[in-house]
Order: C-alpha cells, then sequence, then structure tokens
C-alpha cells in the first residue's frame, strides 16, 4: 500500500483550536474519533470539537482541513449535535493513548505514547497504521525507558475489543440505515445554521447596529439583517428578541433605537427542524438568512440560503452548469448546445440526477 502522504501524531491536534469556513473561531479539538476495521488499521473518521455553548460535536474528517499544520478549518457546516460514541468508534486521546499493550512477537508489555496517521494519496483518507510505544520498566537494562515506534500489526491488545462504560457510547443503526440516519441529522436547522450573525443589544441605536454590520466581513445573507438579543451578545445569547431587517435600518434615523424596530413576527427555527421545513420558512417569509433558537430562547446561529441550496443540490453541482469546469477540467458553456453529445443529457439534468437527494458523501462515518 502506498503510503507517502502527509503523517501526523494525533496528540499534537488535542487542544488546537477550530476555526469556521469564514476563519472565526468555532472551538477546540477534545478529542479525535477512529472506526474499527478487520484486519486493517483504524481509520480516521472524525474530530471531537467543543464548541462554546454546546459542548462536544463531531466533525467529519472530510471537512476539517489543515491537520498537517496543527490548525483546523472547517470546510462546510457540521452537526451541532451533542457527540455520542458508535459501538464501532473509539477515541484516540481518551482510549487508546496511555493503554498498555504487548509486541505481537514478543510478548513484551508497552505503552502506548501516540498515534500515528498518514492520509492515503489515491483514497484521501487517514488511517492510523503506526504507533509510537514506551518500553515498560520490566524490559531489560537495554532497553529500559526505550520510546519505539511499531505498526499497528505488530501490536495485540489495540483497539480495545470494547469501550469503557463510562464513555459516550450511542446505539445507532449500521450500514445503510446508519448512513440515512447520519444525513438527516446533517438535513437540519441546527447542522445547516452559521454561528456568526451580527448580534445588537436592544438598546442599541440603528447607527450601532449599521456599523457592526460593515465592520464585519459577512457574507450577503448574514448581512442582510441584525438580531437582537440579550446578553451575552455571541451565540448562545441571551434572550433572542427578533431581527432588524438591514432596509429598515437605512431608512430609520441614526439615533432610533433598534428595539421599536424589531419583527417579532417573524418565527424562529429550532435546532432539529428538518430541511423542507427550513426552506418553507426562507421561502414563506422571503428571507436569506432565519434565526435558529433553543429552548431556552437563545439564539444559536443562523440559516442562510447559501447553505439550505447546498443541501438541495446534488454532488457536484458546481462543475454542472453556468460555464464552471466540468469534472474533466473543460468549461462548460451554459446555455449553449454547441458542441454537446447528443446522448450526454443537458446541463439542467445533471444538476437534478435521479437518485437519493441528500446531496451529501456521508461515507466518511
Amino acid at each position: 500500500m502506498t503510503v507517502d502522504g502527509p503523517r501526523i501524531f494525533l496528540s499534537h491536534l488535542a487542544g488546537v483550536p477550530v476555526f469556521g469556513p469564514d476563519g472565526g473561531p468555532v472551538g477546540r479539538v477534545r478529542d479525535l474519533v477512529a472506526t474499527l476495521r478487520a484486519d486493517r488499521p483504524p481509520r480516521l473518521v472524525g474530530l471531537v470539537v467543543d464548541v462554546l455553548g454546546h459542548g462536544p460535536v463531531f466533525v467529519p474528517v472530510s471537512r476539517a482541513t489543515g491537520l498537517e499544520s496543527g490548525q483546523v478549518t472547517l470546510s462546510g457546516p457540521v452537526s451541532m449535535r451533542r457527540f455520542g460514541l458508535r459501538p464501532d468508534e473509539r477515541l484516540v486521546l481518551g482510549q487508546l493513548l496511555d493503554r498498555r499493550v504487548r509486541l505481537a512477537d514478543s510478548g513484551e508489555q508497552v505503552t502506548v505514547l501516540d498515534v500515528e496517521v498518514h492520509r492515503h494519496p489515491a483514497r484521501g483518507h487517514w488511517e492510523a497504521d503506526r504507533i509510537c510505544a514506551h518500553r515498560d520498566r520490566g524490559g531489560t537494562a537495554r532497553h529500559r525507558g526505550e520510546a519505539l515506534t511499531v505498526d499497528w500489526s505488530a501490536l495485540s491488545g489495540l483497539p480495545p475489543e470494547e469501550p469503557p462504560a463510562a464513555s459516550p457510547v450511542v446505539a445507532r443503526p449500521s450500514s445503510g440505515e446508519d448512513a440515512e440516519d447520519e444525513d438527516e441529522r446533517e438535513r437540519t436547522a441546527g447542522a445547516l445554521m452559521r454561528t456568526e450573525p451580527v448580534v445588537v443589544p436592544p438598546e442599541a441605536t440603528v447607527a450601532d447596529a449599521l456599523a457592526r454590520l460593515g465592520e464585519r466581513d459577512l457574507i450577503q445573507a448574514l448581512a442582510a439583517q441584525v438580531y437582537v438579543c440579550g446578553p451575552p451578545g455571541e451565540p448562545p445569547t441571551g434572550p433572542y428578541l427578533g431581527t432588524v431587517p438591514v432596509q429598515r435600518l437605512l431608512r430609520s434615523a441614526p439615533g432610533t433605537p433598534v428595539a421599536p424596530l424589531v419583527d417579532a413576527g417573524l418565527p424562529p427555527l429550532h435546532p432539529d427542524t428538518p430541511l423542507p421545513a427550513v426552506s418553507c420558512c426562507l421561502t414563506a417569509y422571503d428571507l436569506v438568512a432565519a434565526p435558529v433558537v433553543d429552548d431556552d430562547g437563545a439564539l444559536l446561529g443562523a440559516v442562510t440560503v447559501d447553505a439550505v441550496l447546498d443541501h438541495l443540490l446534488p454532488d457536484h453541482w458546481r462543475e454542472a452548469e453556468y460555464g464552471m469546469p466540468d469534472p474533466a477540467g473543460e468549461p462548460g458553456a451554459a446555455g449553449s448546445g454547441a458542441g454537446r453529445d447528443p446522448a450526454r443529457p443537458p446541463a439542467t439534468a445533471a444538476l437534478f440526477p435521479s437518485g437519493h437527494p441528500g446531496g451529501r458523501d456521508e461515507g466518511d462515518r
């Protein structure tokens, strides 16, 4: 097997800050999750990230970039449901490090110090194929205190057959049912939302609100309104009071308080609101973003129309239309039939193929 991809020691990622696609802070790495595989090294499938106000959440490794550099950046939205470990998964830092195992050939006892993973250059996934271990004091004087790096197959007792009773294990369906369950959880308001909306207190003025909008580099959907909440002023906030559209701000005097301008008639979304209901809300109220509020009335974030469309469209939609490069690297000519293979369906058909409508590959977990 070719192993010339990047290599990292997973202990180096403990506590590393995690940033969103826009560069804003999201949380810190608490642990890493690997799946057990028969007669093959475990595969790294994700990270456990401590998100402020949410606790630990699971981030698929396919949506985490920069592992090699020690700075994790998310490439897309993730589910904000609290993390639960599955029966075939193990926590690398919490369950594998400091574990006492034996060398398969000699039976000598060693202690696991670290787990080294490499990124397969062809498949793109990460495999935990090497273990850094420390010889126990029971070894010979020549080897006492010696550290060594061995292949996964050279050890017996790794990974543990059963997770500790204290670990957060969640029993879930497997195979196709498991993928469907994961896809459904990814298609909720809590999973789709962005956690960096512009929040202002009720005593703020129109000038204050416009200044907040102008001081941050925002996508258009988040710049279309401010969210009025009690302190604290960052999600999860104090009591959510409502939104004020930017057009209403522009029509009001700079010294006007924002509280009287709040649109309290817009119903907020719950984190568990499914994707079809989210899209209906955006359409019914003609919105480009909708607030997500928890059971305590705190604003958690906002679902934007681009995130909804990204989940409704199929995989590789960017390559299918509007002159964007196709999978072969050739630019298309949107709306033009010149040079088109008669057997090839039109670009609009490529945007909406038959089959599973999820538009997300959840096969990494």
